[in-house]
């Protein structure tokens, strides 16, 4: 299941990115800005996998299904 990942902090998505990268269970699809200095994740990940990031990182990190766009 596609999400999307953001937060405040480009350095803690930056470590994230690198730990998901090597992660069997997770996709990582894109990382949007510089790599050491990312502002947003779009990952492919089980909603069990979403559900313990969001547990780990709380508050600091944005964890969202990512839905496709639909023109009015």
């Amino acid at each position: 299941m596609p999400y999307m990942i953001g937060g405040a902090e480009p350095s803690l998505l930056a470590e994230l990115a690198r730990t998901l990268r090597d992660d069997p269970e997770v996709t990582v699809r894109r990382i949007m800005g510089a790599a050491d200095r990312p502002s947003l994740l779009a990952v492919d990940m089980t909603p069990a996998r979403a559900e313990a990031l969001k547990a780990l990182y709380g508050p600091r990190l944005t964890i969202e299904p990512d839905s496709p766009v639909e023109p009015y």
